[in-house]
């Protein structure tokens, strides 16, 4: 997730400034505040959306295993931690090449050495690679897109009770 928030910081940051300075009011900076969290969870969900429509458009399916967890440790704002567990697989791909990869998806770390179904792209030389699971092609860019559009509406709602 913090790859896809890198690769669009510019259009985010834009975004924030452009509606931070049109609607600079105190009385409007908490909607206001509502709709660009909103707005980059419908941006975050889009394009997630959309990357895995296109993975599972023209990808290919194939049985990975998972041979071991990266550990990534994050701490928030107030000081606590949380650890996360990235998933390192090892598949071969149409061309018989094995590959290992990182996914970019966090998991359960007690799954090692068990098969699961990916859909892998390959572009140049690397792949991208999503888990073939409902829950990661349908309900998780979802979930963004329903937060979104919870956060704009309480955003839209404010600011048009302010004005």
């Amino acid at each position: 997730m913090t790859t896809y928030l890198k690769k669009h910081i510019l259009q985010i940051g834009l975004l924030i400034v452009i509606f931070g300075t049109f609607f600079y009011n105190k009385e409007l900076l908490g909607g206001l505040i509502f709709l660009i969290i909103g707005c980059g969870f419908l941006y975050a969900g889009f394009y997630i959306r959309s990357s895995n429509s296109r993975i599972q458009a023209n990808g290919i399916k194939t049985q990975a295993k998972i041979i071991d967890y990266f550990e990534e440790e994050s701490e928030d704002a107030d000081g606590y931690s949380s650890t996360y567990y990235y998933p390192i697989v090892r598949f071969t791909d149409k061309n018989g090449i094995e590959t290992t990869q990182k996914l970019n998806s966090s998991a359960n770390p007690k799954k090692i050495n068990q098969p699961i179904e990916i859909i892998y792209l390959k572009k140049d030389n690397e792949y991208e690679i999503m888990i073939n699971s409902d829950f990661w092609k349908t309900y998780f860019p979802i979930i963004f897109i329903i937060i979104g559009f919870l956060f704009s509406g309480i955003g839209i709602i404010w600011l048009i009770n302010e004005i």
